[in-house]
């Protein structure tokens, strides 16, 4: 019988304000890749506005203008940061996956949340997990060829009608369910490397069919979990955009006022991050825990 799901997530929240540390860990990755990414644009910014008076402009009030010619101008240099891009973000997966193998590892073993734990777990890991983010890939993948195809059927059957009321809604139909489909891929994602580590188990493929079958058999109590944490990081969100929206954009100062508002957005992200693994390690641990009943034999006693 699994605990109530307020217990679970009391744990959870427990072993993520204990375990704070690795946030600043997360937090750097998350800096430094936005920093190689921002980079080259910066400098191209930099170069064409820090000796113009339009600088002061464009920092207010956005010049449609002035953004064509700097695409037109930098074109070459801007055609090849899509690249660039890839490169960063398959690195920066390859890095989460090796962090989320240390996260597992002192969730399952709390008194072991030492850094040479996380690390060594983040080792260990790594390679099983790799093998789920690459299925995982491939399971994006054919969810978004799935939707296209949707698309175009959608466009091919409504071709030459005026029918835009069940268009919108078939559309819409459409997109929910490339969002059911995304929801259940980081689920079972995620379940994958927490058994993968639970267990200590090193057949990551078959692994995976025994989580969609564990999540198939108690789909119910997995969802709830996992959308109530969901929620939680959808509510620091939308608190984030109304705060965010009443910060004027001049004087300067205020853009660091800003700064700071977004990197607390970034490391709340990275503790909701944090308490979906917490809690699908305490979620697996408790429905996957064996139930014992006590062997009890009756004996008549004469009196």
């Amino acid at each position: 019988m699994m605990k109530d799901v307020k217990l679970i997530l009391t744990e959870s929240f427990r072993q993520v304000f204990y375990n704070f540390k690795f946030v600043i860990l997360l937090w750097g990755l998350n800096f430094i890749s936005s920093l190689v990414l921002s980079m080259p644009i910066y400098y191209l910014l930099s170069k064409q506005l820090n000796d113009s008076m339009l600088g002061e402009k464009v920092s207010l009030i956005f010049d449609h203008i002035w953004f064509i010619q700097f695409l037109n101008m930098n074109q070459v240099t801007i055609g090849e940061l899509p690249y660039m891009f890839y490169i960063v973000v398959g690195i920066y997966l390859l890095i989460q996956t090796f962090f989320s193998g240390g996260l597992i590892t002192i969730f399952n073993s709390p008194k072991k949340n030492h850094t040479v734990d996380f690390f060594y777990g983040g080792v260990k890991y790594w390679f099983r997990f790799t093998k789920v983010l690459l299925v995982s890939l491939l399971f994006f993948t054919i969810a978004i060829f799935f939707n296209d195809l949707l698309g175009d059927l959608i466009t091919w059957g409504f071709e030459g009608t005026e029918n835009v009321m069940w268009d919108f809604v078939l559309r819409s139909i459409r997109y929910f369910i490339l969002l059911f489909l995304i929801l259940i891929i980081i689920i079972i994602s995620d379940y994958s490397k927490v058994t993968l580590a639970v267990d200590d188990n090193t057949q990551a493929f078959k692994k995976i069919g025994q989580t969609i079958i564990f999540i198939k058999n108690n789909f119910s109590k997995v969802l709830i979990v996992f959308l109530i944490v969901g929620s939680i990081g959808a509510i620091g969100a939308v608190i984030y955009n109304i705060v965010s929206g009443t910060i004027p954009k001049a004087p300067f100062y205020f853009l660091i006022l800003s700064f700071i508002l977004q990197q607390t957005l970034i490391i709340f992200r990275l503790l909701i991050r944090m308490l979906f693994f917490a809690s699908e390690v305490n979620v697996y641990k408790d429905l996957s825990a064996e139930e014992i009943s006590p062997n009890v034999k009756e004996e008549n006693i004469g009196v």
